[in-house]
């Protein structure tokens, strides 16, 4: 199915370029979220009127993109986290950690805008990421560091057994 783009869609095309698609993406996507529109005579030629207008709408898109990633320079995510035996993580930190942490750090962003490329964390290491897209042509890439709160399973073990001591004496 052929349509005519209204904005820019990374690895699809262009402002104003007519593309072809399967026709779910079309009906179900494309269309209903006003990023494309069918390639009629009256299409074209409002889209080639309006073009300059989409264009500047755009670049305004994309420069608020750009000040938004000037936010993001030294900035690092950190979980504190509680390790078992062999580095593995009681739990993992998954993507919805993630944004939530961003929210509290008063990043405002929505869970699609933001990516951990390597899946939910449950080893213990410090090579994680998370990729932030803010424009189709502006992303961001976060560090993860984790912190360990219990060094060891017999630490945990022992402050289980105190919690249960100090229940059974109440």
């Amino acid at each position: 199915m052929d349509v005519l783009l209204l904005k820019n869609i990374k690895k699809l095309g262009e402002i104003g370029s007519k593309v072809s698609v399967k026709s779910g993406y079309a009906r179900n996507f494309l269309l209903p979220t006003n990023q494309a529109v069918l390639p009629t005579k009256a299409n074209l030629a409002k889209v080639e009127e309006q073009k300059q207008e989409l264009l500047k709408i755009e670049e305004e898109m994309r420069s608020k993109a750009l000040l938004e990633q000037e936010k993001f320079n030294n900035y690092e995510l950190s979980f504190e986290v509680n390790i078992q035996e062999e580095d593995k993580l009681f739990g993992s930190v998954t993507l919805q950690n993630v944004v939530d942490k961003l929210k509290e750090d008063g990043f405002d962003l929505p869970k699609k805008q933001v990516n951990l490329p390597s899946g939910p964390i449950k080893i213990f290491k410090d090579d994680y990421i998370a990729t932030i897209s803010l424009h189709t042509d502006v992303s961001v890439t976060v560090p993860i560091k984790l912190i360990k709160i219990a060094k060891s399973p017999e630490e945990i073990s022992e402050s289980i057994e105190v919690e249960l001591d100090s229940d059974t004496s109440s």
